[in-house]
């Protein structure tokens, strides 16, 4: 919850770190919980990339559904230079199901 209390420049990083901090931190409780109480292996850092990697894509596809969606800007400034492909997107792409954040 302390992430909400950080600015890091514009509404648009600001939001993204925010996003960043709060679903890793979650990603790390949920797999300390699967290794602690559910007793299975630790993952392998393959595995917790590609989770890491799912559990933001699905952060950005809920800014663009349904009644919950939130203005336009704001999703364009909290996702720019973080997508993958960002040059060929169509304008649309907030509404589009195949975005996805890229790393590298």
């Amino acid at each position: 919850m302390a992430c909400t209390a950080i600015k890091r420049g514009d509404v648009g990083t600001t939001r993204l770190f925010r996003i960043l901090v709060s679903e890793s931190a979650f990603l790390i409780w949920r797999l300390r919980c699967e290794r602690v109480i559910q007793e299975k292996d630790l993952a392998s850092a393959r595995e917790i990339h590609n989770r890491w990697l799912k559990t933001i894509n699905n952060r950005l596809g809920l800014d663009g559904y349904g009644k919950k969606a939130i203005k336009k800007s704001l999703v364009l400034k909290t996702w720019q230079r973080v997508l993958k492909n960002e040059r060929n997107l169509p304008k649309n792409w907030i509404w589009e199901a195949e975005v996805l954040v890229g790393i590298g």
